[in-house]
């Protein structure tokens, strides 16, 4: 009898539980905003395209394209430079990968950032400006961001 009770008594444990949980768990949808600039400088055609993957008002993944198109090769085989050199800061941090390649008169330099698995206190010893973009949950702001993307002229879209 005894032990009757105690199945008993763990089945409920295991029902309220899984129950509870499941309405306490307020599920979050994670959305998409595109930002896109566009522009000509120098004999220079640029193209760059964000998309900030996103729940609430808290980034998880920045994925980014940018185009750099020129009929100069020398042009864009500096511009391939001065970018690996900058992104090189970040080669040993988990989450962070990018590709920086020259097709044609094309340099197309990507980035995947995948901020919910990223150390952030790893990023901020690299670029501590990153810290204006964190809200109080030590998490990338999806308004900073959205910020900084329209101060460089880019132009935000929610899908």
């Amino acid at each position: 009898m005894k032990k009757k009770l105690l199945i008993l008594g763990i089945i409920a444990l295991v029902l309220i539980t899984g129950c509870g949980q499941g309405s306490k768990d307020i599920t979050v949808k994670e959305e998409k905003m595109v930002c896109t600039r566009t522009g000509n400088m120098n004999n220079l055609e640029m193209d760059f395209n964000y998309e900030v993957y996103y729940e609430g008002n808290n980034v998880n993944k920045v994925q980014t394209t940018e185009k750099i198109t020129s009929e100069d090769t020398s042009v864009l085989e500096q511009s391939k430079q001065q970018i690996e050199n900058l992104y090189s800061n970040f080669d040993n941090i988990e989450n962070y990968n990018y590709n920086v390649v020259i097709e044609g008169n094309t340099l197309t330099s990507t980035t995947d950032i995948n901020y919910e698995k990223i150390d952030i206190d790893e990023l901020l010893e690299i670029d501590s400006s990153i810290s204006q973009l964190l809200n109080d949950d030590n998490k990338i702001d999806l308004e900073k961001i959205t910020q900084v993307y329209e101060q460089t002229g880019a132009t935000c879209e929610k899908e």
